[in-house]
């Protein structure tokens, strides 16, 4: 989540395996809530935004919090991509939903 002033924060709650990878057991995934604050951004994304074949995921944690904070607050998603480092082979899906102020 991006919030309006600009700082970045991952939403923790409830994690669970990621969509399509592992339980068969209709109605075993986590759910959690959390109220978004006016003018913040969501920005859901796939593994391919922060998977970087040779690296680490907590370094490509980082890089996306780093690289989200200063992000134009018009253009999230092109601001983002277009920050990402080359050398990604998997596909990255990433959207933006902005709360009303």
């Amino acid at each position: 989540m991006l919030a309006q002033d600009g700082q970045a924060q991952y939403l923790e709650a409830r994690q669970g395996l990621p969509l399509g990878a592992g339980s068969s057991t209709v109605g075993s995934r986590p759910n959690a809530a959390q109220s978004l604050p006016p003018g913040s951004t969501l920005l859901p994304y796939t593994d391919g935004l922060i998977e970087i074949p040779g690296s680490d995921l907590d370094t490509g944690l980082t890089r996306l919090r780093h690289h989200a904070s200063p992000t134009n607050r018009s253009t999230p998603c092109d601001q983002l991509l277009g920050r990402m480092p080359p050398g990604n082979t998997d596909d990255v899906a990433l959207l933006a939903l902005r709360m009303p102020s």
